[in-house]
């Protein structure tokens, strides 16, 4: 306590210490770090490589051979009830062409060029829409571009069995609605094209 006197009064102001301001940053973040989900269990091609870091995965394409044969996906469901979301960070891309989404568990994970063959995608670099059935979606305007640095925040509501992508966190608005139903064994899905094409993956997280 530091103690300031001014003529008929004292005044005590409070002032921590740098090493007690130090303590607590610690602790707040520890609390932190305990406090978040813990990351998703990914499943991937043989050329993406992943290193887990806290709550996120940080997926890269090491493939030199450019094409949509990069395939990331949830090992398990997706939550079966509520709202909620996934991120998805650009942190390393040559021409942005990247698809992230949401896919069924029937997903090819091995097939290539799979973002108009099955589940409901976005691409990053369009901003468009494609997709497997029921929609069979073929580059649908939707939103602006995302660049290296951005994120998506990939929504999904099982009640109103919507989903829908926001930008930095700038909702685009409903992009799909009614193409799962109720129960359905639903996984996020990321698609990468270009050799070192690199994204953070964070954990579901209710919205």
């Amino acid at each position: 306590m530091k103690r300031i006197k001014d003529k008929n009064f004292v005044v005590f102001e409070n002032t921590l210490a740098e090493e007690e301001k130090a303590k607590l940053r610690k602790e707040e973040k520890v609390h932190n770090i305990f406090l978040r989900p813990p990351p998703l269990d990914l499943q991937f091609t043989n050329n993406c490589t992943n290193i887990v870091n806290g709550s996120d995965n940080l997926i890269t394409k090491t493939s030199v051979k450019n094409g949509f044969n990069a395939n990331v996906l949830s090992s398990t469901s997706l939550p079966m009830s509520g709202k909620f979301k996934v991120t998805v960070t650009v942190l390393k891309t040559h021409v942005r062409f990247i698809y992230c989404g949401v896919a069924p568990s029937s997903f090819n994970i091995n097939g290539g060029y799979m973002y108009d063959v099955s589940g409901w995608h976005f691409r990053l670099n369009a901003g468009s829409l494609d997709s497997g059935p029921p929609t069979s979606y073929k580059k649908k305007s939707y939103a602006r571009g995302v660049k290296e640095g951005e994120y998506v925040d990939i929504v999904v509501d099982r009640e109103e069995r919507t989903i829908s992508f926001a930008v930095n966190g700038e909702d685009q608005g409903v992009a799909y609605k009614d193409v799962f139903n109720n129960g359905d064994d639903l996984r996020l899905c990321v698609m990468l094209y270009s050799e070192n094409d690199s994204v953070r993956i964070g954990p579901i997280e209710a919205v």
